[in-house]
């Protein structure tokens, strides 16, 4: 298949991005920018000073709306995603531009002699169920295709050396991108100026959760068909979409957030349901 022209501006901003930040800590842990969302982190609401508006109306619709949608099954939950629906149409495909992305990105890492390394992690999140390979019933066009990279962890000590970092963020013209379109959400996490009475406390509840992204699975099929991307596997082309939630999408957080809060709420007379209410 050939391989689509797009803007060389494009390419770099999915390959070479840079942050809008200044991150304290990128000279200690190169690796790791993406997972550490210091610009979300270090904001205001995070430290528990809201503004006024934080909890306006709309913000309390888009809360019940995804909290009566949150689905249990079968020792799993199911969510539909948040979108303000005026933006959610003026997302494009990009499939174009992930193509290009794709076809650089295989090329550097076969030089490299690590495009196996890259495959297999995603055999194994198909093998887990994260991600589901499909044949698009229609055209390209009609789906979000999403651009990826590798990052390559050099520590010896890294149980996963290489994985893939998805960019939500991409605009194409004046365009809406995916994370432009979806509802962040709000900080629900507890007031990081409590840490100060750590020892205080009687109890101290430390959370590590595995993958906790994606634990959380899509409900609509719908959509599924906004978090598409392209793989090649030897000469052939493969579509493949995220079953689940994803780092690197905007709302994946909030959503994270309102899972956990609903999750400890089915049980209000443990311990940890208190202590996440305080």
């Amino acid at each position: 298949m050939q391989t689509p022209q797009v803007h060389s501006s494009h390419l770099c901003f999915v390959l070479e991005s840079q942050p809008t930040y200044l991150d304290p800590l990128a000279e200690f842990f190169p690796d790791s920018e993406v997972q550490r969302r210091l610009e979300q982190m270090f904001n205001m609401e995070s430290l528990g000073i809201h503004d006024e508006n934080t909890f306006s109306d709309y913000d309390q619709e888009q809360i019940r709306r995804f909290q009566n949608a949150i689905e249990f099954k079968d020792g799993t939950y199911y969510v539909e995603l948040p979108w303000h629906v005026n933006k959610l149409i003026r997302v494009p495909s990009n499939h174009a531009v992930s193509l290009c992305i794709l076809d650089r990105v295989t090329k550097n890492l076969i030089k490299n002699n690590m495009y196996q390394d890259y495959l297999e992690v995603f055999r194994q999140q198909e093998q887990d169920g994260i991600i589901e390979i499909f044949v698009p019933i229609h055209e390209f066009q009609n789906y979000v295709w999403i651009p990826h990279r590798p990052v390559v962890k050099h520590d010896p000590t890294a149980t996963t050396k290489i994985h893939p970092v998805f960019n939500c963020s991409l605009k194409t013209g004046n365009r809406m991108s995916l994370n432009e379109a979806a509802y962040s959400g709000i900080n629900l996490t507890g007031d990081m100026l409590n840490l100060m009475s750590f020892r205080a406390n009687n109890y101290i509840l430390l959370v590590d959760i595995r993958k906790a992204f994606l634990m959380i699975r899509l409900s609509l099929e719908a959509d599924k068909n906004r978090f598409c991307f392209f793989i090649k596997d030897r000469d052939y082309l493969r579509c493949f979409r995220y079953c689940t939630l994803i780092f690197g999408f905007t709302a994946s957080p909030f959503i994270l957030g309102c899972i956990l809060k609903f999750h400890a709420a089915q049980y209000p007379l443990d311990d940890c349901w208190k202590m996440m209410e305080t």
